[in-house]
């Protein structure tokens, strides 16, 4: 009875052996297939432009699928498409056409190849996007490029990541259009400038900043209400101030000059400098006995503003403070 139950059980030893020894476990392995990087909506959000005179670089990126590289290289073609554009449209703002994501101009942007190659042993190729002149966008609108594998250049691609959606997001030193960028107002008045005098009044919000261009922002003259978002876009250009930031300050290399002037219509006039609000931007770093540091980046203006001629202006006199990290700022 033993000696039956060895052989059984050396026989079966012998047909997994052979099985295995006949079995492609290739097959098994996920398949090697090129695709465009992207989140799960099509949309590839990761890199943020920086905005300067020279303009800046993001890519457009292809990946290799597959658990194990590949011994071959890959072709990757790209042409332009629109279809995850339009469905980018509907699916967020339905006929809300105002708020409609645009194209990217085309003078802002070029891609010099369509074409490229996933090398043997590698599962990525990267297509440089040159950006230029994103100081003519709009920091209030979405931009997007739209492009998907040319099907008749590429072998073996994911029909399923075939597409994609490039995002255009813009950042200076002064704020980002990649998440919201919110300055508290600290030690800061506004005062209505009326002939039976005003008392001053303390702003209790943020103020969020945009950036326009390498060395400028845009922030609302103070904590105004916004009210509803269709009529949004007017009561902005009606509210909202210019920051231009300028050379550094002698006395402290750590300050530099601010200019103030109109966003679109509303009339502001700079003031002359007042104590400690000198019209500056300042890396302020604040240090507990115990040799913490805190950094900080601060606006500290002093101005008057108003909407109407009719109106009497309003004197502001304001910190603004955003804490940060320096060495997050180098990543």
């Amino acid at each position: 009875m033993k000696n039956s139950i060895k052989t059984i059980f050396v026989l079966m030893i012998g047909f997994t052996l052979a099985a295995c020894s006949s079995y492609d476990f290739e097959q098994e392995q996920f398949k090697n297939e090129v695709n465009l990087l992207s989140n799960s909506e099509m949309v590839y959000d990761k890199q943020v432009a920086t905005l300067r005179t020279d303009g800046d670089t993001i890519f457009l990126v292809a990946g290799l699928s597959g658990t194990n590289a590949s011994g071959k290289p890959f072709n990757v073609a790209l042409k332009e498409a629109d279809s995850l554009f339009h469905a980018f449209n509907k699916s967020n703002f339905d006929i809300d056409e105002s708020r409609f994501a645009r194209w990217l101009p085309k003078e802002c942007y070029t891609l010099p190849s369509t074409e490229n190659q996933i090398k043997a042993g590698e599962f990525q190729t990267k297509f440089p996007v040159y950006l230029k002149d994103l100081h003519r966008l709009s920091p209030d609108s979405i931009y997007l490029l739209d492009y998907k594998i040319d099907s008749l250049k590429t072998k073996n691609y994911n029909e399923k990541k075939k597409e994609v959606l490039i995002r255009i997001y813009m950042k200076n030193e002064f704020a980002t259009t990649k998440a919201n960028t919110f300055y508290n107002y600290t030690s800061s008045y506004v005062t209505t400038l009326s002939p039976t005098g005003g008392v001053p009044k303390r702003p209790t919000n943020a103020n969020q900043v945009f950036p326009l261009s390498p060395n400028s922002v845009r922030m609302l003259a103070r904590d105004e209400n916004m009210g509803d978002y269709k009529t949004a876009l007017s009561r902005i250009n009606q509210m909202s101030i210019k920051i231009n930031i300028g050379d550094k300050m002698t006395q402290n290399p750590l300050a530099r000059f601010v200019t103030i002037e109109p966003y679109k219509t509303i009339d502001v006039v700079q003031m002359p400098p007042v104590d400690i609000y000198n019209n500056s931007y300042l890396i302020n770093i604040i240090s507990t006995p115990d040799g913490r540091s805190t950094y900080y980046k601060e606006f500290r203006l002093h101005y008057k503003y108003r909407l109407q001629s009719s109106q009497p202006y309003k004197e502001v006199k304001a910190i603004l403070r955003m804490e940060y990290n320096p060495r997050a700022d180098l990543l």
